[in-house]
C-alpha cells in the first residue's frame, strides 16, 4: 500500500479547510468594509466547500472500488473513469483551497491599504505565511496538472523471440490444439524467452533487443521451464492461461495491471518520493494513495477469481491431479530458475538449470504451498488455496512427480517439437 508516513490523513483534510473557514471568519468579524466582508465571506465559503468537498471524494474512490470487487463494475473501465474523476477532484479540491488562500491574501492586503494611514503596514507580516501557502498549493496545481494526464496505452516489454508458424509449425499445431480443447481463442503471437513463466497478455507486447512489436493476444513460452517439465505438465499449464483467453481475462486483467503501474509512477513522481510532504499536500497525496490501495486490493480480489476458474481450464486438459502436479513443480522451478537468472555470468541458462538440478535435487517443504506463481502483471492466489479449490491431495507419488529430476524426455521434447517440420506431434 501507498502511505505517507507519520501522517494523520483525515486530520489534515478536515483540518485545514477549517483552519481557512477559522480565519476567514475572524477576518469578516473585524472587517468594517463591505469589500472585505465580502473577501472574507467569500473565502470561508470556499473553504467550506472544500471542507465537504475533500470526504466526499474519498468516500466515492471507496465506493468505486467497493462496486469492482463486488463484481458490480469492469475493473479496467471502471479504474480508468475512477482516475480521471479522482483527478478532477483534487484539482477541485486545491483549486478550492487556492482560491480561499487569494480572497484571504487579498483581504490582507486590502485591509493594509486601508489602514495605511493608521500605521497597517506591519500587518503585512501576515501576507507572508499566505504566500508561501499559494506557492506550495500552485506547485501542487502543476504536477497534478501534469500526472493526471491521459494515460499511455498499455504495453510491456519482453526479452525474447518471436515463435513465426512457418518457424515452429508443430508447436503452433500443439497449441491449436490445446486452445480447441479449452474452448479458447489462439493466440496470434508466440513468444519463447527465458527470464519469465508462463503467461498470456492482450497488451502491446514489444520484443527486446529486436524492438519487434506484437499487438493482439500473446502467449509467452519459458525456456527453462519448458526443459524441465513433461509434455503433459506444459499443456496443464497452458491450458490454465488459455482460459484466460475464453473468458477475456487478458485483456482486462493485463490491462487493469498495466494501467495500475501507470497511476503509481503517476503517483511516486507526485508525491516526489525523497521529498517531505509539505502541509497543503498531505491530504492530495493521501487520496490518490487510497486510491492505489483500495484499488490494488479490488484488482487482487478479481484476478483471485480469475485465476481460480482458469485452473479449471488447466485441469481439463489432464485432470486436477495432473494440473497440481504441473503447478507445485512450476513453484520449486521457479525457485531455482530465479536464483540462476540473479546470477552473473550465466550464458547458457537452460544447460545450467540442468546441472544445477542434476547436483541438488528439487526438494517440497509445506512452506511453497503458501507461495505463487511469478507474473509480470497478475497476483495470483497462494497454492494452497488453488490446489484446495481443485480438491487436489496431496500425497506421496504427486510430491515425488511434481519434485522429480528432469528425465531426458523432459529436457528434450519442446527442441524437437519447434524443430519438427511436420504437424504430426500428439499430445
Amino acid at each position: 500500500m501507498l502511505r505517507l508516513k507519520g501522517l494523520a490523513p483525515v486530520q489534515w483534510l478536515l483540518s485545514l479547510p477549517l483552519l481557512l473557514m477559522g480565519w476567514a471568519s475572524l477576518q469578516g468579524w473585524r472587517a468594517e468594509r463591505p469589500l472585505l466582508v465580502a473577501l472574507a465571506g467569500l473565502a470561508c465559503g470556499l473553504a467550506g466547500v472544500a471542507l465537504v468537498a475533500g470526504p466526499a471524494t474519498w468516500l466515492k474512490l471507496r465506493l468505486d472500488a467497493r462496486r469492482v470487487r463486488t463484481g458490480g463494475d469492469d475493473l479496467c473501465g471502471q479504474l480508468q473513469h475512477s482516475w480521471h474523476t479522482l483527478g478532477r477532484c483534487l484539482r477541485g479540491w486545491a483549486g478550492l483551497m487556492l482560491v480561499s488562500l487569494v480572497l484571504l491574501l487579498l483581504y490582507q492586503l486590502s485591509w493594509c491599504w486601508i489602514h495605511r494611514h493608521d500605521g497597517g503596514w506591519p500587518a503585512l507580516v501576515f501576507c507572508l505565511p499566505l504566500l508561501s501557502m499559494l506557492v506550495a498549493g500552485a506547485g501542487l496545481m502543476k504536477r497534478l496538472g501534469q500526472r493526471w494526464r491521459t494515460l499511455e496505452a498499455p504495453g510491456t516489454a519482453l526479452l525474447g523471440v518471436p515463435l513465426s508458424r512457418a518457424s515452429a509449425p508443430a508447436v503452433w499445431a500443439w497449441v491449436e490444439r490445446l486452445a480447441a480443447r479449452s474452448g479458447a481463442p489462439v493466440p496470434d503471437h508466440l513468444v519463447a524467452g527465458v527470464d519469465q513463466c508462463f503467461f498470456v497478455t492482450c497488451v502491446q507486447v514489444t520484443l527486446e533487443p529486436s524492438g519487434h512489436l506484437l499487438q493482439g493476444r500473446t502467449l509467452y513460452l519459458p525456456l527453462t521451464f519448458l526443459s524441465a517439465l513433461s509434455q503433459e505438465e506444459a499443456a496443464a499449464i497452458i491450458g490454465h492461461e488459455l482460459g484466460h483467453f475464453s473468458r477475456r481475462d487478458s485483456e482486462r486483467g493485463s490491462e487493469a495491471g498495466a494501467r495500475l503501474s501507470q497511476m503509481s509512477a503517476h503517483y511516486q513522481a507526485l508525491a516526489r518520493e525523497g521529498e517531505p510532504a509539505g502541509w497543503f499536500e498531505r491530504p492530495v497525496l493521501w487520496m490518490a494513495g487510497s486510491f492505489l490501495h483500495h484499488f490494488h486490493l479490488a484488482a487482487q480480489h478479481c484476478r483471485r477469481e480469475q485465476e481460480l476458474l482458469a485452473d479449471r481450464a488447466g485441469a481439463a486438459m489432464a485432470g486436477e491431479a495432473m494440473f497440481g502436479q504441473a503447478l507445485l513443480r512450476v513453484i520449486v522451478l521457479g525457485e531455482r530458475i530465479d536464483v540462476l537468472l540473479g546470477t552473473p555470468g550465466r550464458e547458457d541458462l537452460m544447460q545450467a538449470l540442468t546441472e544445477d538440478l542434476r547436483r541438488t535435487p528439487l526438494s517440497f517443504n509445506h512452506q511453497v504451498l503458501g507461495r505463487t506463481v511469478a507474473h509480470p502483471f497478475d497476483t495470483h492466489p497462494p497454492t494452497r488455496d488453488r490446489l484446495r479449490q481443485l480438491g487436489v491431495t496431496l500425497d506421496a507419488e504427486l510430491l515425488a512427480q511434481a519434485t522429480r529430476a528432469p528425465t531426458d524426455r523432459d529436457r528434450t521434447w519442446f527442441g524437437e517439437l519447434v524443430g519438427a517440420r511436420e504437424h504430426e506431434q500428439r499430445l
